[in-house]
């Protein structure tokens, strides 16, 4: 005869008998994403080399940011000095033209005081020759231009004559002096530009 005891002995222990009928079984939990910022935290540190490496890259170009600032400073102090020199070099220009029309006044005067005024002419000569002194220590030049080829820079022709004394092209008489103040041209001579005289037509 058997007995419960053995019955319930003799059954097979299982382990899904006391789950729910059907039921699927339980997936293993995923690992949870990690955060990119977490990431670069957990970053390694950079070495010693990399971050040597990184600071002399940075101060190359401090060092090269520097270079030329210092050069863009040259440059501009070097501009400044050259419009200073120019500056001081013509700084007597206005004054020089003033004494200019003292100059013409002075040679028309001693042109028409003729024999009779020897007084007045030998007066009016030192006056003039120390005005052309004085403009010549402040750097003005009188440009004598008779004889001269015509120079539009430096000469303004009033009149051109047929001649056959003077080279075509040349200038044969000077109405009024040029001046130049150094290298800088104060005014054109006002001159009279000789040229070749028209062929004669033949005689029929």
């Amino acid at each position: 005869m058997t007995t419960e005891n053995d019955q319930n002995a003799a059954e097979p222990e299982n382990s899904e008998s006391n789950g729910v009928a059907g039921a699927e079984p339980v997936q293993a939990a995923q690992e949870p994403e990690v955060v990119k910022g977490e990431a670069e935290e957990n970053a390694p540190e950079p070495t010693l080399e990399e971050q040597l490496s990184a600071a002399l890259d940075e101060a190359k170009r401090n060092y090269d940011s520097y270079l030329r600032s210092q050069a863009e400073l040259q440059n501009v102090l070097k501009r400044h000095e050259r419009e200073l020199g120019e500056r001081s070099r013509y700084e007597g220009e206005r004054l020089a033209k003033e004494l200019l029309g003292v100059v013409d006044d002075l040679e028309r005067a001693l042109e028409h005081a003729g024999e009779t005024g020897e007084g007045l002419v030998d007066g009016l000569q030192l006056v003039l020759k120390s005005l052309l002194t004085a403009l010549e220590n402040h750097g003005v030049e009188r440009l004598e231009s008779v004889g001269e080829t015509f120079d539009p820079a430096l000469h303004e022709a009033v009149a051109m004559v047929e001649s056959t004394e003077h080279p075509a092209g040349s200038v044969m008489e000077q109405h009024r002096p040029g001046y130049r103040l150094r290298d800088r041209l104060l005014r054109a001579a006002m001159v009279v530009v000789a040229k070749a005289p028209a062929p004669k037509e033949e005689e029929k």
